[in-house]
Parts: structure tokens; sequence; C-alpha cells
């Protein structure tokens, strides 16, 4: 199994409209069964979301505009780029 941080990366939807809080508070609600329903306890994902799942959600939404998920510290490479 992954970690959690791996499975959030790949199932956090970076689309939700942050302006709707209903809309974030729902996203963090389907995030938690989706992690539950993938093994992971409820603990475990409050504990990588830094206690806050919407809250989360809404800093990776706003990271997101940079080209860059939050936490991310590499550079976004140019598809083509010879990185040899």
């Amino acid at each position: 199994m992954k970690n959690i941080s791996d499975w959030l990366d790949e199932n956090v939807n970076d689309e939700v409209n942050l302006g709707d809080g209903a809309d974030v508070a729902q996203q963090a609600d389907f995030l938690r069964a989706e992690a539950e329903a993938a093994g992971y306890s409820a603990d475990e994902l409050n504990r990588a979301c830094g206690g806050d799942i919407a809250e989360y959600i809404r800093n990776r939404r706003a990271d997101a505009g940079d080209g860059k998920i939050a936490g991310d510290v590499s550079p976004i490479l140019t598809p083509g780029f010879n990185q040899q």
C-alpha cells in the first residue's frame, strides 16, 4: 500500500471551487471516505493533511496556480526537455 502522502497526491481533486465553502467541505468528506475505502484511517488522513482536510484542499488548490502541488519543491520541467 502507498503511503498516505502519495495517495493524496493522486486523489485530491485540485479543481474544487474555493469560493464555495460547501464544495470544499464536500470534497473533504469524499476524500475521507475514499481514504478509508483504500485502507487508510481517518487519523492517518488528518495527520497527513495537517489536521484540517478542507484547509489542505484549499492550500493545494491555491498552490496549483503556480504549476506545483503544495509541498512540491521540484521545478516544473518543460515537456521535451532533455534531462540527460
